[in-house]
C-alpha cells in the first residue's frame, strides 16, 4: 500500500496542470511551476503584456521558459514503474465471487457487475449481455478515453476564459486610471473656473465699494460746504438785524434772494447691485437652471441669405451654391450666409443648443432684432449689435463690443448658448464636456434673437430640439 501511495503522489507531480496528462517536453516558468511546452504556449497565445501562471496567477514579465530535462526523465521512469506495478498487480489480484467463491471472469453490461460463471445461471442475470472481463474492460477503457479529450477541452476553454478575465482586469485598471485622470482634470478645470469667477466677482464688489465711497465722500464735502454757506448767511443776517433802519434796508433784496435760493445738496443714496456669477454647467445647480430655461428655438426662413436652405422643421440650415428663388425680403441677409431665430427675447433667461460638428466655419449667439438693412453687412460691422463666438480660418473668436481671441482645448461638436437678459450676460458652453467657453456682459434694451452664421461649406448647422 505504501508503494501504491508513493506512486499516486508521484503521478500527480508529473501531471501537467493544464492538460492533466503526463508532462510532455516539460518546461519551468518564472514562478517555478512546470507545464507541457505546448500547453503553456497555447495558454499564453492571446496574452500581450503580462503572462499569468495558470496555477498561481503570478504575472510573468515575458514568455521566458526553460526546458526541464531532469523532470522529463522522471516522467519516463514513473511511466515504467506504473506499467511494471500494473502487471504485478494483475498477477497478484485475483478477485473471487462472495457468493460462489469463484473467480470473477465475466461482466454484466445491464447491471454493470462482475460475475463468476455460476452467477450467470438463471434467474439473476437471465437475458443480460454478459461478456469476458478482458473484452468488457477494453470496451469501457475506450469509453473512458472518449471522455478525456472533451474534459481536456473544457479545461483549456476555462483557462482561456480565465486568461480573458485577466485581460479584462488589466483593461479595467487602465480605464479606471484614464477615467481618474480625466476626472481630476475636470475637477481642476472646475476649481480654476470657480476661482476665476470668484476673483472677478470680488473685484467687481471692490470696484463698486470704491465708487460708492467716492460718491459718499463727495456728498459729505458738499454738505460741509453748504453748512459753511449757511453759517456765513446766518452771520450776515445777524449783523443786518442790528443795523440802523436805512442801512439795514440797503441791498435787503439781494440778501433775501440769496437766503431764499440757498438750496442744500441732494442726499446720495446707494444700493448694492445684485452680483451674479457664471459657473460651469458641471455644477448641478446650473445644470438644473439650463434644463429649466431651455428653449425650443427654430430658424426664421424670411431672414435667411439666398444661398441658405432651411429644413421643413426649421431646425437645420445648409449652404448651397445656387441661390434660392425667393422674393426679396427686407428682413433677409444679403451679404453673409446668416439666418436668425424665429424667437425674440426681451426678458428672462433662455438656453438653447446648436450642433456644429466639424464645420470649418460658423458663428452662433444672439443679435439685436433691429439689425437694419444697412447693418446686415459683413460680420466685422455687426460687432456692436451681436454677441457670438465664431470659428473662422481655424481660430475661435468671441465677437462682441470688443473681440476676444479664445483658446479651446478641443474642437466643440456643439455649442450651448445661455442668455440672462436682466443680468446682461450671454454665455457659451462646449457640449463635449459642458465646459464654459466664454461670457459677454453688456446692457440689453432691445429684443434679442438667436443668430446663426452658416459659412460657405455644405455641412449643415442644426438647432437641437428639446427632445434631444
Amino acid at each position: 500500500m505504501a508503494i501504491e501511495a508513493a506512486l499516486a503522489v508521484l503521478q500527480t507531480e508529473i501531471n501537467c496542470p493544464i492538460c492533466l496528462d503526463d508532462l510532455r517536453d516539460p518546461v519551468t516558468i518564472e514562478c517555478g511551476h512546470n507545464f507541457c511546452r505546448s500547453c503553456i504556449q497555447q495558454s499564453w497565445a492571446d496574452v500581450q503584456d503580462r503572462f499569468p501562471c495558470p496555477v498561481c496567477r503570478h504575472p510573468c514579465k515575458d514568455r521566458h521558459m526553460r526546458s526541464n530535462t531532469q523532470l522529463g526523465r522522471m516522467v519516463e521512469i514513473t511511466k515504467l514503474l506504473q506499467i511494471t506495478r500494473g502487471k504485478m498487480k494483475q498477477q497478484e489480484e485475483r478477485h473471487f465471487c462472495k457468493k460462489h467463491n469463484k473467480s470473477l471472469t465475466l461482466f454484466c453490461e445491464e447491471d454493470r457487475e462482475l460475475l463468476c460463471p455460476l452467477c450467470t445461471q438463471p434467474p439473476d442475470h437471465q437475458g443480460h449481455q454478459v461478456r469476458p472481463v478482458e473484452e468488457a474492460a477494453s470496451h469501457h477503457r475506450q469509453r473512458l478515453s472518449s471522455y478525456i479529450e472533451p474534459l481536456k477541452k473544457q479545461v483549456a476553454d476555462i483557462q482561456k476564459l480565465v486568461a480573458t478575465q485577466d485581460r479584462k482586469l488589466s483593461e479595467l485598471r487602465e480605464k479606471v486610471e484614464n477615467r481618474r485622470a480625466k476626472l481630476a482634470s475636470e475637477f481642476e478645470n472646475l476649481i480654476q473656473s470657480v476661482e476665476h469667477e470668484q476673483e472677478a466677482v470680488l473685484s467687481r464688489v471692490a470696484a463698486e465699494e470704491k465708487h460708492i465711497q467716492r460718491n459718499l465722500i463727495a456728498n459729505k464735502t458738499a454738505f460741509s460746504d453748504h453748512i459753511f454757506k449757511l453759517k456765513v448767511q446766518l452771520k450776515e443776517m445777524a449783523e443786518k438785524s442790528v443795523m440802523s433802519d436805512v442801512k439795514m434796508l440797503m441791498n435787503i433784496k439781494g440778501v433775501f434772494h440769496h437766503c431764499e435760493h440757498l438750496e442744500p445738496p441732494g442726499v446720495y443714496c446707494f444700493q448694492f447691485r445684485r452680483e451674479e456669477f457664471s459657473l460651469p454647467p458641471q455644477c448641478s445647480a446650473l445644470q438644473k437652471i439650463i434644463q429649466r430655461f431651455r428653449e425650443e428655438v427654430t430658424l426664421d426662413p424670411e431672414t435667411a441669405h439666398p444661398n441658405l436652405v432651411v429644413s421643413e422643421d426649421k431646425k437645420s440650415v445648409t449652404f448651397v451654391r445656387k441661390k434660392q428663388k425667393v422674393h426679396k425680403n427686407p428682413k433677409g441677409f444679403a451679404v453673409d450666409p446668416v439666418v436668425l431665430g424665429s424667437e425674440g427675447f426681451d426678458c428672462g433667461r433662455h438656453y438653447w443648443e446648436v450642433q456644429v460638428d466639424d464645420k470649418p466655419e460658423w458663428a452662433v449667439g444672439v443679435c439685436k432684432d433691429t439689425l437694419s438693412k444697412e447693418e446686415k453687412q459683413p460680420l466685422l460691422r455687426q460687432e456692436k449689435r451681436c454677441w457670438t463666438i465664431q470659428l473662422k480660418d481655424g481660430d475661435y473668436v468671441g465677437q462682441g463690443p470688443v473681440p476676444v481671441t479664445l483658446v479651446l482645448k478641443e474642437m466643440p461638436r456643439g455649442i450651448g448658448i445661455y442668455l440672462d437678459y436682466e443680468l446682461g450676460q450671454v454665455s457659451f458652453y462646449s457640449l463635449n464636456d459642458m465646459s464654459h467657453i466664454h461670457s459677454f456682459r453688456d446692457t440689453f434694451s432691445e429684443v434679442l434673437k438667436p443668430y446663426f452664421y452658416v459659412g460657405c461649406d455644405p455641412k449643415p448647422l442644426t438647432v437641437f430640439a428639446l427632445k434631444d
